[in-house]
């Protein structure tokens, strides 16, 4: 290859570096639309040779000037985000490198530049797709570098071979990128998250969740066939299923005009925690992620949530602490508007929710309607007087004689009596419309409750897609409260997605769900648990009964893993003198424990003193904040060269003594 094609290879390789950069922060969906234009319109010319700037250098410095004011300018009155106004700045910077005189100083300036975009893209969001870009980044760059290293001792007029070159660059790279997982799996670090934001649903643009502010009749059902994922949940106890058979309530909507429903409810004042219920017990726990995909303020919660607290909401500038609003008998919200937000609720199968005579009044109330609305419902319960089996005869009649269908286009002056009478078939939304009427037609207090049915379970977490958007009723039956009924049929209840699609779709979630637990969410407590595992991996949980927040290291990366650390001691010992020794931190391990068999607290046979921590907090037991402090500072100790002096170590001992003699 000459020197024309070698320049010519090493500019693409550098054109294609700086747009994988600026590809992680377009997908963001931060950066605003008029440098997008500008860098993609300058990647463009560079690819055809052309260098506009090459000999306007003085008016290309004063416009970057000039543009660097207004958006810092912007930035500093709070009318863009930091970190937007930077990256923006960065793309600019690189487009006008790209289109300059080639040298290798404008070279290292475009790399340099993009190497900031990437570092913006990271700080705007950590998504598996920009995992991708900063590969690709990473190989064109180091690429770019490995050639122009080569071809410095090289002269112009000889041909280089570049096969034997790649090799030995794509050897370094391999090397190099190796090298940075590494780094990144065992220096200890904080959770990406801390620093990440998830600026904006990005280029791909929201999905909407049926989780408007009414439901109205008409149409088909496409939104049972849309797989994106728009909730993620812990959920503790974890059911460990599969697929959750359970329902997510988000709005419920009392007022029907024939055509749509609607809520009456009146929002209250704004609070950090929401009590829907007198009762205060929790059976199950949610960590709820909202993603940008979701589009809308309402919380989510597994029936019968009983109490929401800790909403945090994400918005370009960052995440902070959000107050919640309870509109009685309808929802909770978020009150302040974000792009996602993360929160906890707690629910209680079983429990009442409040109501008032007003709520059951309005759920009785009816618009003019066909009579043989309400004649079918009198057929349908005959001679049963009893309110809870006539909504069950009612909820089978519809369950078995109407039929599911997506395929309903087109609007019709009654949605109700066509859907009774004449198709006979319909959605959810259909359904559950029909059941809360013919109810009312029969003095049983109904009312319509949207949100989500089911849930994939990917790792530790369940996923709620677009397409488990439902719709069933509430009926109001006395010394029992408002109770559950569903008329759709079970096939109709979760998403309906096209097969290729949803097996792309779980593919995905898979592969994204690994990236956020091992890449984004992974942190200090993860590298403590992935060599504490290495070390001394834990039992089987279906042997303990007991279960991890992370799942276990597969056996062959285990072992993978293993020969690695093994290989890096190897060569610490042959740089090093080999020291044997005891870590300061297991002679407090050595006390602790004989600390707490002193105390006879009930232990597991070989329980680690981390899942023992993690129970007793589990079951509220009094030594648990006390042995949580003393196992965080253990951690500490242990493997992030926190020293553990011996004043403190008494402390946390004493501590776990004043607990004990309550439990005594």
């Amino acid at each position: 290859m000459n020197v024309v094609e070698r320049r010519r290879l090493r500019l693409r390789l550098r054109d294609l570096a700086a747009l994988s950069a600026f590809t992680a922060v377009g997908l963001s969906g931060s950066v605003p639309v008029w440098v997008s234009v500008l860098f993609v319109l300058a990647f463009a010319i560079s690819m055809f040779d052309r260098r506009p700037l090459a000999r306007q250098r003085a008016w290309a410095v004063v416009a970057l000037l000039a543009v660097a004011v207004v958006l810092f300018g912007l930035a500093f009155k709070g009318a863009l985000d930091l970190v937007v106004a930077a990256v923006s700045f960065a793309a600019l910077v690189t487009a006008h490198r790209l289109v300059s005189e080639p040298s290798a100083a404008t070279d290292q300036q475009a790399l340099l530049a993009s190497l900031l975009l990437i570092a913006g893209a990271a700080a705007l969001s950590g998504e598996i797709w920009f995992a991708a870009c900063l590969l690709a980044f990473g190989v064109f760059s180091c690429l770019h570098l490995g050639l122009s290293v080569v071809e410095g001792p090289v002269d112009r007029n000889e041909d280089l071979p570049m096969g034997p070159v790649f090799r030995q660059v794509s050897l370094g790279v391999g090397l190099a990128l190796a090298g940075g997982v590494a780094f990144f799996v065992l220096f200890p670090r904080l959770s990406w998250n801390l620093a990440s934001r998830r600026a904006t649903p990005g280029l791909l643009g929201q999905s909407a969740t049926g989780m408007s502010d009414r439901v109205r009749l008409g149409g088909g059902g496409d939104l049972k066939t849309r797989a994106r994922i728009v909730l993620r949940a812990r959920l503790q106890p974890d059911p460990k299923q599969d697929e959750l058979d359970r329902y997510w309530v988000g709005r419920r909507f009392d007022v029907f005009d024939g055509r749509e429903w609607h809520g009456s409810g009146v929002p209250v004042a704004a609070s950090d925690f929401v009590h829907l219920t007198a009762n205060d017990r929790r059976d199950t726990e949610q960590e709820i992620e909202v993603l940008p995909a979701y589009g809308a303020r309402t919380l989510v919660a597994l029936e019968h949530p009983v109490m929401f607290t800790r909403a945090r909401a994400t918005s370009a500038s960052g995440t902070t602490a959000t107050q919640l609003v309870h509109v009685p008998g309808e929802e909770v919200r978020f009150a302040a508007e974000a792009i996602s937000y993360t929160y906890v609720a707690y629910s209680r199968p079983g429990t009442w929710m409040r109501d008032d005579e007003g709520e059951r009044t309005r759920a009785l109330a009816l618009p003019t309607i066909d009579p043989r609305v309400a004649a079918l419902a009198k057929t349908i319960v005959g001679t049963e007087t009893d309110p809870l089996r006539r909504a069950h005869l009612v909820e089978r009649w519809l369950k078995t004689s109407l039929s599911y269908s997506l395929e309903l286009e087109g609007e019709v002056a009654d949605p109700l009596t066509e859907f009774l009478f004449v198709r006979k078939s319909g959605h959810c939304e259909h359904f559950a419309t029909a059941l809360a009427v013919l109810l009312r037609t029969l003095d049983v207090p109904a009312r319509i409750t949207v949100g989500f049915f089911g849930g994939k379970r990917v790792d530790d977490r369940y996923l709620i897609r677009a397409g488990d958007a439902h719709a069933w009723v509430e009926a109001w039956v006395d010394d029992r409260g408002w109770v559950t009924l569903d008329a759709t049929p079970e096939s109709g209840r979760g998403s309906q997605p096209v097969a290729l699609l949803a097996m792309l779709a779980d593919l995905g979630d898979r592969i994204e769900e690994a990236w956020r637990s091992r890449v984004v969410d992974y942190s200090f407590i993860d590298q403590v648990q992935f060599v504490r595992n290495l070390v001394r991996p834990p039992e089987r949980a279906e042997r303990e009964g007991t279960s991890t927040t992370r799942a276990p290291v597969s056996v062959p990366w285990r072992g993978l893993a293993s020969a690695g650390v093994g290989l890096v001691a190897y060569l610490v010992v042959r740089r090093f003198q080999r020291r044997e020794r005891l870590h300061p931190a297991a002679t407090f391990l050595a006390r602790l424990e004989g600390q707490l068999a002193q105390l006879q607290v009930p232990r597991r046979e070989g329980e680690p003193l981390e899942e023992l921590t993690r129970r007793l907090t589990g079951e509220r037991h009094p030594l648990a904040p006390p042995l949580e402090q003393a196992t965080r500072r253990y951690l500490e100790a242990r493997f992030g060269a926190r020293p553990l002096p011996e004043a403190e170590q008494r402390r946390l001992l004493e501590a776990l003594r004043a607990p004990a003699q309550l439990v005594r």
